[in-house]
């Protein structure tokens, strides 16, 4: 076979493995006689041959001294096998191989191969570890450590593989067999080589994960299984089996020859073999792999094996079988555990399940913990750490605590336990759900309350003896070398043991241990974690201990008792005994006894006397968790202050009153004893001499008569700086004190020597309502004696962070002793400012003050201080001068200014300062100056930082100045500077805004307003920015408006006159044209304007159209301009008769426009016949209507003279071009006489018809010119309604402007916003804002806009939280109706879009393109909130409300009503009279509720129906959906201010009110119109009927030649 297929298998190695120098092929050959040979091939080698391999091993071979009896036969046909039998004989491709891997090839010469191969594997440590093993390591664990590789090795097999573990345990051989994935020869070598471990990796996979921790990692140092194994036996021999391979490998150790090989020089190598698998190791593992450990002669013999199963499944118990594995809570069985052939899973006995069976299945208190270091110490050891404790409560049944039960049957099952109940283990621990069997401590300090005090003390002291916790950890908790428990100095180990400490949480711990504790997936603090703990023993307690009953008398039941803390109960039943037998001893109510020192909480520092009232008991006869108390009465406690039992309308009460309750725990530690009454007197004369009364302090004339000269002052009242007291001297007196007797003051019988710990404390509070009261010393003195006085306690108070009476406020002295009869001595003393001014300052820190030239300034208010700092009110308005003082050159005069004071009299505030100042161009840019203050005579005060800047703009320069000839229509001007100045000639401030706005003229974008800056001139630079468009003869006009002022300044544009200077008839014929009409441009002057001259190369467009409503004529056709003049060759005259006009413009300046109007006569037609001479002549009459009878004949003239024309006839060539005329052939007639005769009847209905015809046409003509009149009075109101919206929206966007300085930095307006909108080239909202911007068409009137600009937020946050929530739709068309699609999109027949047509071809036209869908909204088709409004419009809906019924926390409103709507469309709404807030945003938003934290949100999130938004960028859209991540969205809604000024509200008002009357117009204008129109068309038949009737047409000719005889055509118009 060649060697193309290398099936070789390598001998992995893991990260921790030494790295070689060399990067070489290793190959390890396996030789017929039993021995091995490592060979070397350098890199650069990629193939070699059977042969040279071969060669090679024989030189390797042959340079060793071999003594075994088997030789090699070299000389036979050699080959090669490796771990799967594949045959290698002809080469090898090196490069299919890893570099520094080992492969195992096995040389067959024709022989048997050998059964054993020495020095098969290399077992050398990395140190020297034989001599470490562990001291404390057994039997059990040694055998577990085995146990524990077994276990890592089936937990990676999967679901459906067999898991197995077996152990036989003889007197001649110990076995442990696992169906785990096997070992390859590279793996089978570090199970038996020290330090070389093969799950050290796994244990950082191992930390974190779910409880118990099932990972079995356990892998640490590297000779668990080498070490375990010597210890159990004296040789082992280890044999594994992989999937992929078919051999089994063989380790065996020889203890005896390894530990005779140790030393630092010396190798380890030992036996292995290879062999076939046998029968029962593959019917034990299906999957065909496996790993068998056999321990030859045991040091142990004689095993319990009963003992050994129990200990075994202690160890392991959660693999064993285990609760949290399944979803459904079933009990699994993780691993089948045998040991031998008995499944400890079905075995009874062991300390877990003893415990588990004597537990009382109550609730568990589990805690998660997590661990972490910080970054200086995170190389010590694992980053983290996690364990779980699981706290069982084990009940007292039938007076018998359960954990005496449990250690009573450990003991039966022959347990080597030596605890008692005292001595109990509370706590035992598990690391990767493997049990440290030494890891048993009594306590956490949180679990410990057998030193607590307070209530129900002693019941905690009872119930926390009765817990077991149960602690997992996982990998991040270090073993010992012997796993039997914590690494004693892990850090992770001292944090888990002081859980609970005072300082484990709050304070870090030697090696900066955090602690995160949580229970239910909540965090925890530790007053949180000892609150619940207590209160989960007191639960567990009151629910499953069983205590026997007490009382010998018949009860009183207590239902709901009250003071229930003073009884130390929390029962809603309790029984009331007069009678009580305890402990063989009967006590009854009235019993005098005493309490000593420590029987409970109350009573530490001396015993106490007192009588037995009650003895009350908790619950029902029989209930659990029943305890009892004595109730009783101290000797200093009158008998009417003492408990109280009486029956109000048929209900027990029970009152404590000034009583106490103990525990009947006093009665069992023999601190409460029975007192007879001699004892008792004589402890009542002593209680009444002892009593304490009240605490006086010594004034100052008794502090000087006891040697004590610096005290406490006697007045309540000082001034700031009064000398501290350097002693207070205060004395207990006795109830026996009258303090009417001056001289007893210091009489010893009056002064109590007892020796009480006084205690004094001072405080101090800036105010007289004692709000920000702080204590600024504290002091506890024992009595001392001065000049034979005894008795008196004496302070030396030193503050040095607070000196007394320094600061002004209220300092409180509060003395006390612990004795309840002695009343506390609180005295007060007020220290006021010094009146003494020491410095002056501003109220308020600021880095300077804005002073304005000519405007009132912000008041300025200045306080000041004594030499402590306290600050001194103004008792009256100081006389104080102010002057502003500049660098040299600049000159600011202080015109007025108004000192006060403040309210309170705390500051002197500067009202209404006016300065004045014409210099301040010399501090430019900086504008900084000092305003100081000095008092009349001088003295200086203070200096305050301000900056003087200008005023407003008052005067503006134009540079250069504008004249008429330089404002063309259409043109840029191209140089135009403005220079602004204030009041005073200042120029204004760099970087000032100014807003300028335009009319006659407009800015490159098409807008007429403008934000522009001042520059470092003072200037404005318009060069090249406004472009004229204006007519000729307008004005344009400019308004500068900065900071309140405006003004305005206006130009004239050069008059134009279009003019003709052809003649013009008053009157032609019907079908006729006026030709050769010469049209020009002048000036005022009457000058021709040579400027009007078509040129478009340099884009220079002057040329003439006419247009005409009596006749078509083509618009498109245009005449050009030569040097001012424009000549038009012919324009048709209609064929009908009446007025006709045309109106000849300028195509570009329409204002250059000239109507002319003609009177059209009919054509009339002539024939040609004799002239007889009897015969008269006569006129051809009009053609009838068709409802009277036809006239077929021409009405003739009655001159002799007149010729008949020839419609057809050509016109003269010989025209003059500038006038028009009408040339009439002289043609002799031929008389016809009987005509005449015949048609004087119908002459007369013709003539009536006509007249009236005539009537109704001036009739539509009078009404025409009304229409007109009226369509041009709307047409002038419009411009004026357009005139003041302009003015209004200058200073609208002037008020927004001003408003926005307030509003925060980078929030866009709606310029912004338009501007960002129109940017999405792509878009259709894009399309339709310029569209809007344009009006380009009628049909878009219909469209209102796009969402983003409908609505206004009054801050940023807003803004783009609701633009995150709303997403795409921002950028949604909103229009009235479905209908209006039309106008958007048109589809062809086969449904596809017509990008041909509609808003793709506008924008096209524009540009642009609409790429992909977008949103389009009807609010006439959107249903409308049906809720009421408020008076602003917001919609009234209800506040969302929690379960309990209040509103929650950090609810800011609905999203709907904080959309403020576009001022432009206050009065958009439907037919319906629905406004946008309840169609459109209401669409958009529904009852999305707004909060401020996403905290707030998700504490509501029960009360949230359509979703909600936090103002810190939570979106939860309802339903279970919600957004993360982060989005920055570039289209927001405009940002403007809320709650302007009054001017505001009625500048918007009118705006309002003007746009309503503009829309009015507008339909009225329309209605005119359309009257006008329909009053043109009826005139316009009229007239046509007229010309039709009563103009003579060419086929009444050939009538007239059939009955007069045949004629010839003479003339005719074209």
């Amino acid at each position: 076979m060649d060697g193309k297929h290398q099936t070789l298998t390598p001998q992995k190695r893991s990260h921790e493995d030494v790295t070689y120098s060399r990067r070489v092929y290793r190959l390890k050959i396996l030789l017929p006689d039993g021995t091995t040979r490592l060979l070397k091939i350098p890199q650069t080698t990629d193939f070699i041959t059977v042969k040279d391999l071969a060669g090679r091993v024989r030189e390797e071979h042959e340079r060793r001294d071999s003594n075994l009896k088997k030789r090699v036969n070299w000389n036979a046909q050699l080959c090669f096998v490796d771990d799967s039998d594949y045959v290698f004989r002809k080469s090898l491709k090196l490069t299919n191989l890893e570099l520094n891997k080992v492969y195992n090839l096995r040389l067959d010469d024709g022989s048997l191969p050998a059964k054993i191969y020495e020095n098969m594997w290399d077992l050398t440590p990395d140190t020297e570890l034989l001599m470490e093993l562990p001291e404390e390591y057994t039997f059990e664990t040694a055998l577990a450590d085995l146990i524990d590789n077994s276990l890592q090795a089936v937990w990676s097999n999967g679901e459906n593989e067999k898991r197995l573990i077996s152990v036989e345990v003889a007197d001649d051989k110990i076995s442990i067999v696992d169906t785990g994935p096997g070992m390859d020869s590279m793996s089978i070598e570090k199970w038996g080589k020290m330090g070389a471990s093969l799950h050290r990796a796994s244990k950082i996979q191992a930390v974190g994960g779910k409880p118990p921790y099932l990972k079995p990692a356990f892998g640490m140092f590297g000779y668990g299984g080498f070490v375990a194994s010597m210890h159990l036996g004296r040789h082992t021999e280890v044999s594994s089996k992989t999937k992929n391979c078919k051999k089994v490998y063989i380790l065996r150790l020889e203890r005896d020859a390894l530990v005779g090989g140790s030393g630092s020089k010396r190798t380890w190598r030992t036996y292995g073999s290879l062999r076939d698998p046998m029968e029962d190791e593959l019917e034990l593992s299906p999957g065909g792999s496996f790993t068998k450990v056999d321990i030859f002669e045991p040091k142990m013999r004689s095993i319990d094996i009963r003992r050994l199963q129990c200990k075994l499944k202690d160890i392991y118990f959660p693999y064993i079988q285990c609760d949290e594995l399944s979803n459904k809570g079933r009990t699994t069985m993780p691993i089948e555990f045998q040991v031998n052939g008995d499944d400890l899973a079905e075995i009874p006995g062991g300390e877990v399940a003893i415990t588990n069976l004597n537990s009382c299945n109550s609730p568990e208190f589990v805690l998660q913990l997590r661990f972490h270091l910080n970054h200086k110490n995170a190389t010590m050891t694992s980053n983290e750490a996690n364990a779980r404790l699981r706290c069982v409560y084990l009940p007292v049944k039938e007076g018998k605590e359960s954990i005496q039960s449990i250690l009573e049957t450990l003991k039966e099952d022959g347990y080597e336990h030596t605890e008692e109940y005292e001595s109990f283990s509370h706590v035992s621990c598990r690391r990767l759900g493997r049990l440290l069997p030494d890891a048993r401590w009594a306590w956490l300090p949180f679990m410990d309350f057998r030193q607590n005090k307070g209530d129900r003390s002693q019941v905690l002291k009872r119930s926390c003896m009765r817990v077991k916790c149960f602690i997992e950890t996982d990998a991040g908790f270090n073993p010992t070398s012997s796993k039997t428990n914590f690494a004693h100095q892990n850090p992770y180990t001292n944090a888990l043991r002081n859980l609970g400490s005072r300082d484990s949480l709050e304070k870090e711990t030697g090696n900066c241990v955090h602690i995160e504790i949580r229970r239910d997936g909540k965090p925890l603090t530790l007053s949180q974690l000892n609150k619940q703990y207590q209160q989960w023993l007191l639960d567990m307690h009151d629910k499953y201990d069983k205590e026997a009953d007490c009382g010998t008398d018949e009860p009183v039941y207590i239902v709901n008792p009250i003071k229930t803390k003073e009884l130390h109960t929390s029962r809603n039943v309790v029984r009331v005994h007069k009678a009580l037998r305890w402990k063989g001893k009967s006590w009854k109510s009235g019993q005098r006894i005493k309490i000593l020192k420590g029987a409970c909480a109350g009573f530490h520092k001396t015993n106490v006397y007192a009588t037995m009232e009650y003895i009350l008991l908790e619950g029902f006869q029989g209930d659990a968790g029943g305890e009892a108390w004595i109730i009783c009465r101290s000797i200093d406690t009158l008998e009417e202050d003492g408990c109280l039992l009486e029956t109000i309308k048929g209900n027990p009460i029970l009152d404590l009153r000034k009583s106490v309750s103990i525990h009947i725990n006093a009665i069992d530690s023999g601190k409460c004893l029975a007192v007879d009454d001699a004892e008792w007197n004589q402890q009542l004369q002593k209680q009444h001499q002892k009593s304490p009364s009240s605490i006086e302090i010594l004034t100052r004339r008794q502090c000087r008569e006891l040697g004590i000269e610096v005290s406490l002052p006697d007045e309540r009242e000082v001034c700031a700086g009064h000398v501290s007291p350097c002693e207070i001297v205060a004395v207990v007196r006795p109830a026996t004190f009258n303090s009417g007797t001056a001289s007893k003051h210091l009489d010893q019988k009056y002064v109590m020597k007892d020796k009480f710990e006084m205690s004094l404390a001072i405080a101090y509070s800036g105010n007289e309502k004692l709000q920000d009261e702080s204590n600024i010393y504290s002091a506890l003195v024992t009595p001392s004696s001065r000049r034979d006085v005894h008795g008196l306690y004496v302070f030396q108070p030193n503050c040095k962070s607070h000196p007394l009476f320094h600061k002004a406020g209220i300092y409180t002295f509060s003395l006390s002793i612990r004795n309840p009869s002695c009343q506390k001595c609180v005295v007060k003393v007020q220290v006021k400012a010094s009146r003494e001014a020491h410095r002056w300052a501003p109220s308020k820190e600021i880095p300077y003050h804005l002073l304005t030239v000519g405007r009132y300034c912000e008041p300025i208010s200045v306080v000041k201080f004594d030499k402590y700092d306290n600050q001194i009110p103004f008792l009256e308005v100081s006389e104080v001068e102010v002057k502003v003082n500049c660098t040299e050159g600049t000159r600011v005069q202080v015109l007025k200014y108004n000192p006060s004071t403040s309210s309170d009299k705390s500051a002197l505030i500067l009202k209404d300062l006016l300065i004045k100042s014409s210099t301040l161009d010399n501090i430019r840019p900086s504008y900084d100056a000092t305003l100081m203050l000095s008092l009349p005579d001088g003295s200086h005060l203070l200096d305050i930082l301000v900056k003087v800047v200008p005023g407003p703009v008052k005067h503006v320069t134009v540079r250069p100045e504008i004249c008429e000839k330089q404002l063309i229509p259409g043109h840029v001007i191209k140089e135009l500077i403005l220079e602004l100045f204030d009041a005073h000639r200042n120029h204004l401030q760099e970087k000032q805004k100014v807003l300028l706005g335009v009319d006659g003229c407009c800015f490159p974008d098409g807008s007429y307003c403008l934000q522009k800056k001042v520059d470092a001139r003072g200037c404005i630079d318009l060069g090249g920015l406004l472009r004229v468009t204006a007519g000729y003869g307008r004005k344009v006009f400019l308004s500068v408006s900065s900071d309140g002022g405006v003004i305005h300044k206006e130009w004239q544009i050069e008059k134009r006159q279009l003019r003709t200077t052809s003649v013009i008839p008053e009157s032609c014929f019907a079908g006729s044209k006026l030709e050769n009409l010469e049209f020009e441009v002048v000036n005022p002057k009457g000058e021709v304007d040579v400027n009007f001259h078509d040129e478009d190369k340099i884009g220079q467009s002057h040329t003439l159209v006419i247009t005409s409503q009596f006749i078509e004529i083509d618009e498109s056709v245009k005449y050009v301009f030569r040097d001012g003049r424009c000549i038009v060759r012919a324009v048709p005259i209609p064929s009908e008769e009446g007025d006709f006009s045309f109106v000849v413009s300028h195509s570009r300046h329409v204002e250059l426009q000239l109507t002319i109007k003609v009177k059209i006569f009919p054509q009339n037609i002539y024939v040609y016949v004799e002239i007889h001479p009897e015969m008269k002549p006569f006129n051809i009459i009009h053609e009838l209507p068709p409802e009277m009878t036809p006239l077929n004949i021409k009405h003739l003239s009655t001159d002799e003279n007149m010729a008949l024309v020839d419609s057809n006839a050509p016109m003269d060539a010989q025209t003059d071009y500038r006038s028009v005329q009408c040339h009439t052939p002289e043609t002799k007639l031929s008389p016809i006489q009987d005509v005449y005769y015949d048609f004087q009847s119908d002459l007369r209905s013709c003539l009536n018809f006509e007249k009236d015809l005539m009537n109704e046409i001036c009739d539509l003509g009078l009404r025409i010119g009304q229409h007109e009149d009226k369509i041009k009075q709307l047409e002038c109101q419009k411009s004026a309604i357009d005139s003041e919206l302009l003015e209004l929206e200058v200073i609208r966007y002037q008020t927004y402007s001003t408003e926005r300085n307030g509003i925060k930095y980078g929030s866009p307006g709606k310029m912004e916003i338009k501007a960002q909108v129109e940017l999405k080239t792509d878009s259709a909202a894009s399309v339709v804002m310029e569209l809007l911007r344009e009006e380009s068409s009628q049909s878009f009137k219909r469209i209102i806009g796009v969402v983003a600009l409908l609505g206004t937020t009054p801050t940023l946050e807003l803004s783009r939280i609701f633009a995150e929530y709303l997403g795409d739709q921002m950028l949604a068309v909103v229009c009235k109706n479905y209908k209006d699609v039309r106008f958007l999109e048109t589809y062809k027949k086969n449904g596809r879009l017509d990008h041909n047509r509609a808003l793709h071809m506008l924008a096209a036209g524009l540009g642009k393109s609409v790429i992909g869908r977008y949103h389009l909204l009807c609010i006439e088709d959107i249903s409308a909130c049906k809720v009421d409004k408020d008076l602003e419009g917001k919609l009234m809906l209800p506040n969302p409300s929690l379960p309990d019924g209040a509103t929650p926390a950090g609810f800011v409103g609905y999203a709907v009503n904080m959309i403020d709507i576009d001022v432009d469309h206050l009065d958009t709404r439907t037919d319906s009279g629905s406004y946008l807030r309840e169609t459109l945003f209401y669409r958009l938003f529904g009852e999305t509720q707004v909060y401020k934290t996403r905290q707030d949100m998700k504490n509501a999130i029960s009360c949230i129906k359509d979703g909600a938004v936090s103002l810190d960028g939570g979106i939860f859209r309802g339903n279970g959906a919600m957004s993360l991540g982060f989005w920055e969205p570039d289209i927001v809604f405009p940002v403007a201010a809320v709650g302007g000024g009054r001017n505001e509200e009625h500048v918007k008002q009118r705006y309002t009110e003007m746009k309503l009357k503009l829309e009015e117009t507008m339909k009225e204008l329309l209605k005119e119109k359309k009257c006008h129109q329909s009053a043109m068309k009826k005139f316009k038949k009229r007239r046509d009927a007229y010309a039709k009737y009563f103009t003579q047409k060419q086929p009444t000719t050939t009538s007239t030649s059939e009955k007069y005889g045949s004629y010839s055509p003479a003339y005719s118009w074209r």
